[in-house]
C-alpha cells in the first residue's frame, strides 16, 4: 500500500508556512491495524485513524484518502506516509496479524 496520487496541496491551517496535503492510497487501508501498530486514535464511527508524529499529523480514511498536515513538500508527505505504512504492516506481519 502506497500513496497513489496527490489531490490537493493547501496551506496548513495551524502554520501557513507549512503545507496540508490531501492524497489517496492505492488501496483501502486496514484502519484498526494501522491504529494498533502506529499508536493511533481510531474512530469506527468516523471511519478514520489519526496518527501524530511530532508536529506532523496524518488522518487515514476508510475510503483510502489521507490528509497530512505540517509538512514542507508533497514529497515529504508521500515519503512519510509510505514509511509509516510499511512500518505498520511490517510490525503486523511480525505480530501475526497478517
Amino acid at each position: 500500500m502506497r500513496v497513489n496520487d496527490i489531490e490537493k496541496v493547501l496551506p496548513c491551517i495551524a502554520d501557513p508556512w507549512k503545507l496540508r496535503i490531501i492524497a489517496h492510497l492505492d488501496e483501502k487501508p486496514d484502519l484498526p491495524l494501522i491504529a494498533k501498530y502506529l499508536d493511533g486514535k481510531y474512530s469506527e464511527n468516523l471511519g478514520m485513524v489519526v496518527i501524530k508524529i511530532g508536529i506532523k499529523e496524518m488522518n487515514f480514511f476508510q475510503n483510502g484518502q489521507i490528509t497530512v498536515r505540517m509538512v514542507d513538500s508533497e514529497q515529504e508527505a508521500s515519503d512519510l506516509v509510505n514509511r509509516i505504512l510499511a512500518m505498520a504492516y511490517h510490525k503486523a506481519m511480525i505480530g501475526g496479524d497478517i
